[in-house]
């Protein structure tokens, strides 16, 4: 009887999990190209997490925030997969000490972004020289209350309370200028410089 119930709770589980996960794929394959710079891994790292998230499902508190949730177990996973790649002799190749190298810097700088606060973020030249010239101008034209936010959002992956915490700001301040930030990028690749108002 026990094992019944165990079962009927696992298939609810898979079902939720994938109503409220499979809507995320896209987000979770652009974020895991970013990581690995290869389309390959990152095919293989969404499917980890998909996997690992089935697996901590029930762990999911339900209300919060599962992109941010399932952003933080590919993370994890991207950096296990990485110290497990590093640990492992492969043989010596230049290519290999290449493609090592590369990784750890990545992974690193990667991992340094998310502690960074937002002049630090644009006072990083390795992410600006990253970004495509139309959103440093973009970034360079934005107000400043409105640019820390989305880089703390966006590159910091913090959510709206951390931000607020961070800022001094309410919530709902956090929230109003993430979207106006947004509108603003959006406004900017499609006008030319739209303004805040």
């Amino acid at each position: 009887m026990i094992s019944e119930k165990k079962h009927i709770d696992g298939r609810r589980d898979r079902v939720a999990f994938e109503e409220a996960a499979l809507p995320l794929m896209d987000y979770l394959f652009f974020k895991a190209i970013k990581l690995t710079r290869n389309q390959n891994d990152a095919e293989d790292l969404v499917q980890d997490t998909y996997a690992l998230g089935l697996r901590k499902f029930h762990m999911y508190e339900a209300g919060t925030n599962l992109k941010a949730w399932l952003s933080r177990l590919q993370f994890n996973l991207f950096i296990s997969q990485y110290r497990r790649r590093r640990n492992r002799p492969d043989g010596a190749s230049i290519a290999g000490m290449e493609e090592t190298v590369r990784d750890r810097d990545h992974v690193q700088h990667n991992a340094e972004l998310l502690n960074m606060e937002p002049e630090q973020i644009l006072g990083d030249s390795a992410f600006i020289d990253s970004l495509p010239i139309e959103i440093r101008e973009g970034l360079a034209e934005m107000d400043e209350r409105y640019r820390d936010v989305l880089l703390l959002n966006v590159v910091g992956e913090k959510s709206y309370k951390d931000i607020a915490t961070s800022l001094s700001v309410p919530v709902g301040t956090v929230m109003s200028r993430l979207s106006r930030a947004k509108a603003f990028l959006r406004g900017y690749f499609a006008e030319g410089s739209p303004s805040l108002s």
